[in-house]
């Protein structure tokens, strides 16, 4: 992945329950309006899924490029919690760049977690991750692939950016406990799990041996009983010893900011 030296710090947003809030994304947020998005200028799509007392919708506003259309100019999308005709609190992205990979707010086929819907936000550079509690709390942090320790009380993974800085978020407090742009920690790539625990290899080679025998691999270890994380290096072959973790969930992203399933 391309490195860049600036780190973005990520923010982490928990929701009380009996305030209504919206997480803008860096914008001024903004509640949807379908007057404003007329067919001739917009596709707009919606999809609802129900949550105990709650039901999720999410929103997905594309333009065809027309230079005179109004803004967005690509993708504006919202994640509403709502209750009845209520909306309770909403995630809202304002235009989102189709850079580096797919965009538009995405819905896993099959929600992997029994007390949370999960939804990912693509584009711009900036994955994001949203949950949704059954208590009808929004959190957003960091998104990309990710994993869920046995227990399922971690959720360990990457951000879906320029700089691939991992995460480890605590499900039970619903807290970022690792946050590696925060802490600027290296860029890393995949996840393993050895007898010690888990660790991502880094991803920089620079510097390692040129013979494939031999070959040393930086990784950095997640500590998560003290919560920390530590430099470390392994072998080609003890790599390939390791159990090399499988993602939580996938993502079906056949088409771009569309809320159709």
């Amino acid at each position: 992945m391309t490195k860049v030296k600036d780190r973005l710090a990520s923010a982490l947003l928990l929701i009380p329950l009996l305030i209504v809030p919206q997480i803008a994304s860096g914008q001024q947020s903004r509640r949807f309006n379908p007057n404003s998005y007329p067919a001739k200028s917009f596709r707009v799509t919606q999809h609802d899924y129900p949550l105990g007392d709650f039901t999720i919708r999410i929103i997905n506003v594309r333009k065809p490029f027309k230079p005179d259309a109004p803004p967005p100019m690509y993708c504006r999308a919202w994640l509403q919690v709502r209750s009845g005709d209520t909306m309770l609190r909403q995630a809202y992205f304002d235009d989102i760049e189709p850079v580096g990979y797919y965009f538009g707010i995405f819905v896993p086929k099959h929600q992997p977690l029994e007390d949370y819907f999960l939804a990912l936000k693509e584009g711009d550079y900036d994955g994001r991750l949203l949950l949704v509690g059954k208590d009808g709390s929004l959190t957003d942090i960091p998104g990309g692939t990710f994993s869920l320790t046995p227990d399922k009380r971690y959720l360990i993974g990457a951000h879906d950016s320029d700089y691939a800085s991992m995460f480890v978020f605590d499900l039970r407090i619903r807290k970022l406990v690792i946050d590696g742009e925060k802490e600027k920690l290296p860029a890393v790539a995949d996840l393993y799990l050895d007898r010690v625990g888990y660790y991502f290899t880094e991803d920089d080679e620079t510097g390692q041996s040129p013979d494939p025998s031999q070959k040393t691999v930086q990784i950095a270890r997640l500590d998560l009983k003290h919560l920390k994380v530590t430099e470390d290096v392994k072998t080609k072959a003890q790599l390939e010893s390791d159990r090399k973790m499988d993602h939580l969930t996938s993502w079906p992203m056949t088409h771009d900011c569309t809320s159709e399933r």
